[in-house]
């Protein structure tokens, strides 16, 4: 397919259908990336906390991070600190939408940007500026944040790229909001198995608004069983009560699942 050539109308619907049927991040990810790739686009990173807070991503542990460029992408961006000085990551935490790298080297060029900011600019300078759109997803709560982050072919220019997104940005959107839409049902990957089954159960009830004793006639356990089994559910968790134990399992996923999903 020629650069820049519009896919079908038909062939958008039915990857966009893909895209909302997959059962797994793997096959989520694995379909968008395939997506992309028709509009020349190889180089993508994905991010989502469900403990957001202000500026702060949460434990680390519970963010999902999917990159094309690799493992080491998630430690050489994310653990190592690199997000928080980079502008992209104000912006997405400050807006929703789609914005062109480009608007970043004018707010550099400007003397917009903050300290930090600015050497990761120059770090990008020194290495080839790439070129690049962000896409910061809207949430309904506050605690969950996802954003998008595309890099055009090598050898293109800014202006290159914007000019393919005034054709086809809408169409890139609407794709990668699928995707977000659907991982966003999903458990963590790794952590399907978090509770066990008694243990979800027990917190379901609770987050039900049942007290202990009513979770104890509707089981048919003890008191004392049920509290055992909301304990482990504390431990896996790593809470010590059981309403930050319900809040956790929540923001993770783990509640009132239909069945098991994830990767």
């Amino acid at each position: 397919m020629p650069v820049n050539a519009a896919p079908t109308a038909e062939t958008l619907m039915a990857e966009m259908a893909e895209i909302l049927h997959a059962r797994s991040y793997d096959e989520v990810w694995t379909r968008l990336l395939s997506t992309l790739k028709l509009f020349d686009i190889t180089a993508v990173r994905y991010g989502l906390t469900r403990s957001r807070y202000g500026y702060s991503l949460g434990d680390l542990q519970d963010i999902l991070y999917l990159s094309s460029m690799g493992d080491s992408d998630f430690s050489n961006y994310i653990e190592t600190g690199a997000y928080r000085r980079s502008p992209h990551f104000r912006w997405m935490a400050e807006n929703d939408g789609a914005v062109s790298w480009g608007h970043f080297v004018t707010e550099w060029r400007a003397g917009r940007l903050e300290p930090q900011e600015l050497e990761y600019m120059e770090i990008l300078e020194k290495a080839g500026q790439p070129a690049g759109y962000l896409l910061s997803f809207r949430s309904d709560t506050t605690r969950l944040k996802g954003g998008l982050g595309i890099m055009g072919p090598r050898g293109w220019d800014q202006a290159r790229l914007d000019a393919m997104w005034d054709k086809h940005g809408r169409c890139i959107e609407a794709l990668c909001t699928a995707a977000h839409l659907n991982i966003t049902r999903m458990p963590l990957p790794g952590k399907e198995d978090l509770l066990r089954p008694r243990q979800r159960e027990m917190l379901e009830w609770i987050a039900d608004g049942k007290s202990m004793q009513d979770v104890a006639v509707l089981t048919g356990l003890s008191v004392a069983t049920v509290e055992k089994h909301l304990r482990g559910a504390r431990d896996r968790l790593g809470v010590e009560t059981t309403a930050q134990a319900v809040s956790k399992a929540a923001l993770l996923g783990h509640l009132f699942l239909a069945e098991p999903t994830g990767s």
